[in-house]
């Protein structure tokens, strides 16, 4: 939260509830959940000697909790129980991503190792519109990343959710859709495939791979269901003082805790679990709740133990949908469908499915933007399939094998596979919208809410009214610079009238992950952008890593302009209008004799901002350039030469781009390099230049107006207090 939003929330409280006595309440809450959070982030996230055990090396125990890449030097998470003389509190849970040189010994998960680390503090790249992974660490308990020698290894110390876990892999690991049963038993997405993840989003069903309140229902009535049938036969020896309905209704909700805790406590389970707590205990007292306060309730509880689960947008998915179920259940026409024929009652089913859809559109919009077109018909089959048939199945399964080494489900199995295949090849499954900002989200969601009350419905004109303002005074630059933070490398993105220029691509890590997929590739996606040109300045990994990913997505042609089909080094020298702007490269004539100087250097000229973008190229070659070019090398915007490094930007060279303009350093955090370089840093601070750091300010937005420029960074768009 930004440093005025706090206080000037609190300051309108104040100013509202000493008018109106209603809002006491509110204030009174928002003063208690300042408390609870505050006080949830002292107990167990704050480590007093967190500062103490970075950047050096230092003794750890730890838990392996997961093998989150294999091999000769794997790349694990450990739940660590001591660093150096510091041991971990009971209640806290401290996490570090950890590369680990393990010699011989093999490391399995569970397993308790002991070693020497050098740590750092977690912090990773920060793009708009991109994924938040430090906010994910965050909410993780991810603490540190770092290196580890493995001293010593005690063998199997795995958990109670460890050892059932890989139970329920070794029941299913042999099926077609193995993960996927492994997931609706567990509540571990580890092990499902990228392409699967994405079927499943398309298809509108990514909701069951989160144990949510569809699967707590399932398991609480089949446990139900299954206590009773255990104990009718002896119906007639039990107490009279016993009610067996009470019984089955307890120990029911007991195992359907167990269910939840074993699955990774889950938002959504969470919030299942409580409100059929809260059922149950009604049942016993013979009181009556509301479907209102109901969930209410559950809120109250899961913000209480966890005020950070606001982060979460499960959070929000899994209330708005059991709100707008409510909702729907709440109405006259409902009660009557429970007792209507099955057509009537398939289409109360069509119902909530085209409720739900309306109702979480803007929350899908606003995290895949996009909406899946197939899934309110696609989920009127896969739900009941699930209810009645495939989740049954998974636990008279789970019983058998807990005793025998029989596969009871291959047939089904084989059948659900048959027809998850066809349904993937349809073309109509998903449609992109574009994103739309937090913001926009709220009050979409706030118009839905007082639509859907008869005594406010005529006040959502006001946020109607102020989401068109909204819009109307949003006025967007003739051009922007982007340059993303994608560590060690570059990658720019030029956009105007809707198109896009890119210089440079990112690394590719180890062949898996993609700067061009992750980080690039999602905010064209989000803009809506048409990449048309795309340069890539040099053939070094760091610059030209996103290129095989680059032509995997269709993009190869943009690639004609400036290097041909098929792509080759160098670039041509050559000018072309890009709409209101000119992209010219002026360097180099013929290749040199390295890599880094045979870098494409590259202007684009709106006539009065310009950017100069010069690749990987060393003093030798600044030197050339600005002989040739002389005052033309003047630019406003540049991006430091060789990530700042001292064999570039020579003083000659920093004073021909002309001072008072603004330099832009693309680096990594913790470099090895230890980029940018002083000496190099002093030069241009030395020069006036405004200077900005991907590792830093994470990327980096230069809005280009007629008359003024604007520049925003990601870090300042989207740190929260607790991630400074």
């Amino acid at each position: 939260m930004d440093n005025w939003q706090l206080p000037g929330s609190l300051a309108l409280l104040v100013l509202v509830s000493s008018y109106f006595k209603l809002f006491s309440n509110v204030l009174a809450g928002f003063i208690l959940g300042i408390f609870v959070t505050v006080l949830h982030y002292q107990l167990f996230y704050q480590l007093s000697w967190k500062n103490l055990v970075v950047d050096k090396p230092v003794k750890i125990t730890a838990r392996v909790t997961q093998i989150i890449k294999a091999g000769k030097r794997p790349y694990i998470q450990v739940d660590i129980k001591s660093i150096d003389k510091f041991q971990v509190k009971s209640w806290q849970k401290v996490y570090a991503n950890l590369s680990a040189d393990t010699d011989s010994i093999k490391l399995r998960e569970g397993d308790m190792v002991a070693g020497i680390a050098r740590l750092k503090t977690f912090r990773s790249r920060k793009n708009l519109y991109g994924f938040n992974t430090e906010l994910y660490a965050f909410r993780n308990h991810v603490h540190f990343k770092g290196r580890l020698k493995v001293t010593f290894r005690v063998g199997d110390t795995n958990t109670l959710q460890d050892k059932y876990r890989h139970f329920v892999l070794g029941t299913f690991g042999e099926y077609k859709f193995g993960w996927l049963y492994y997931v609706l038993m567990t509540g571990d997405k580890s092990l499902v495939p990228k392409k699967e993840k994405e079927h499943f989003r398309m298809l509108g069903l990514s909701h069951l791979l989160a144990i949510s309140g569809l699967h707590i229902a399932i398991f609480f009535s089949l446990s139900f269901l299954l206590i009773k049938t255990a104990v009718y036969p002896f119906k007639d020896v039990i107490a009279q003082s016993i009610n067996i309905h009470i019984f089955g209704l307890v120990c029911a909700l007991v195992l359907a805790g167990g269910y939840v805790v074993l699955s990774g406590m889950q938002v959504s389970a969470q919030r299942a679990w409580f409100m059929t707590f809260i059922g149950v205990l009604c049942y016993v007292m013979g009181a009556r709740v509301s479907y209102t306060r109901s969930l209410t309730y559950a809120l109250t509880v899961i913000l209480l133990i966890s005020p950070f689960t606001l982060l979460n947008l499960g959070l929000y998915f899994s209330f708005a949908a059991v709100a707008s179920i409510l909702w729907l259940l709440a109405g006259p026409v409902s009660h009557k469908s429970f007792e209507a024929s099955w057509t009537a009652k398939c289409a109360w089913f069509f119902k909530i499915q085209l409720l739900l859809f309306l109702t979480l559109s803007p929350l899908m919009i606003f995290a895949f933007q996009g909406i899946s077109l197939s899934g309110v018909v696609v989920n009127l089959i896969a739900i009941p399939l699930l209810s009645c048939v495939i989740f049954p199945a998974l636990l008279f399964q789970i019983m058998v094998a807990a005793g025998y080494n029989i596969q009871l489900m291959s047939q089904l199995d084989h059948l659900i596979y048959l027809g998850y295949q066809w349904l993937t090849n349809l073309d109509y499954n998903w449609l992109e919208v574009g994103y739309i900002s937090a913001t926009q989200t709220a009050m979409i969601m706030l118009i839905l809410l007082m639509l859907s009350h008869v005594l406010i419905r005529a006040y959502a004109v006001i946020p109607m009214i102020v989401l068109i303002a909204h819009k109307a005074v949003d006025t967007s630059p003739p051009w922007q610079i982007n340059i993303f933070d994608v560590g060690h490398g570059s990658a720019i993105l030029v956009e105007h009238q809707g198109k896009g220029f890119l210089y440079d691509l990112g690394a590719n890590y180890f062949g898996t992950y993609s700067m061009f997929e992750k980080v690039i590739l999602p905010y064209l996606r989000a803009r809506d952008i048409q990449l048309v040109h795309t340069i890539v300045s040099h053939d070094d990994g760091d610059h030209a890593g996103g290129l095989p990913d680059l032509i995997k997505f269709s993009f190869e042609k943009t690639l004609n302009a400036f290097h041909g089909i098929p792509y080759r080094q160098p670039c041509g020298l050559k000018e072309i209008t890009f709409g209101q702007l000119t992209i010219r490269s002026i360097w180099p004539s013929e290749r040199q004799n390295d890599d880094n100087n045979s870098s494409c250097v590259v202007v684009v000229d709106d006539g009065k901002y310009k950017l100069l973008l010069p690749g990987d190229i060393e003093s030798a070659t600044e030197k050339k350039l600005t002989a040739r070019y002389g005052e033309q090398l003047d630019a406003d915007f540049l991006l430091a030469p060789h990530h700042g490094s001292r064999t570039s930007s020579s003083l000659p060279f920093v004073r021909a781009v002309g001072a008072k303009k603004t330099v832009i350093f693309s680096r990594s955090h913790n470099t090895a390099w230890q980029l940018p370089h002083q000496q190099i840093l002093k030069r241009y601070l030395d020069a006036e230049y405004e200077i900005y750091d991907t590792a830093l300010d994470g990327q980096i937005q230069i809005r280009v107006f007629s008359d003024h420029f604007e520049v925003y960074t990601a870090r300042n768009a989207k740190n929260l207090w607790f991630l400074r």
